[in-house]
């Protein structure tokens, strides 16, 4: 008995430059049908500035182009070397990836893949809410690379982020 050459795909993984993602997910849309179709596309130009400013996302805009796929928005807050540490762990903690899509399985599907990484999944939203993450790409990526400032310390720990009266060792 061997090994099978093809096996179903259940998730795809869209790791392609903004534009060309649209374009292929249009080509391929019938062979995508029903699949999870994972977006980490960062819709960033010159400047760090956002493509698709004052229109859809890019996630809207792949799935507009593959409609019969249920596309999720993840890992993409990460260079590509990050990817490669197994797990990623900064300081003991591990690497929180928000997810972002409408439907329950291709989440659950992408959660087990960013679990299966050694990350923390964070529900991110709906599909609809992908473009602030696509948002948050392009300001840390201006910060990281156009400032080399350290984005992870403009974000407080979460017991700091909800206000003085829940900081710990406060009564």
């Amino acid at each position: 008995m061997g090994v099978p050459l093809h096996q179903p795909v259940e998730v795809v993984l869209a790791a392609l430059p903004f534009g060309a993602n649209v374009e292929v997910a249009r080509e391929l849309r019938a062979a995508l049908d029903g699949k999870t179709l994972l977006d980490c596309a960062n819709p960033v130009g010159p400047g760090f500035r956002l493509l698709t400013e004052g229109g859809p996302s890019a996630a809207l805009r792949l799935a507009a182009a593959a409609p019969g796929a249920h596309v999720v928005k993840a890992f993409n807050l990460c260079h590509e070397d990050v990817w490669r540490m197994r797990p990623p762990d900064f300081d003991g903690r591990p690497l929180a990836v928000p997810v972002c899509g409408d439907d329950n399985e291709a989440l659950a599907r992408v959660r087990e893949l960013v679990r299966d990484v050694g990350c923390e999944p964070v529900a991110g939203g709906g599909l609809e809410r992908a473009g602030l993450l696509e948002a948050t790409a392009a300001m840390f990526i201006g910060l990281w690379v156009g400032e080399r400032a350290d984005a992870q310390a403009i974000a407080p720990p979460p017991a700091y982020a909800t206000g003085p009266e829940r900081l710990p060792g406060r009564v």
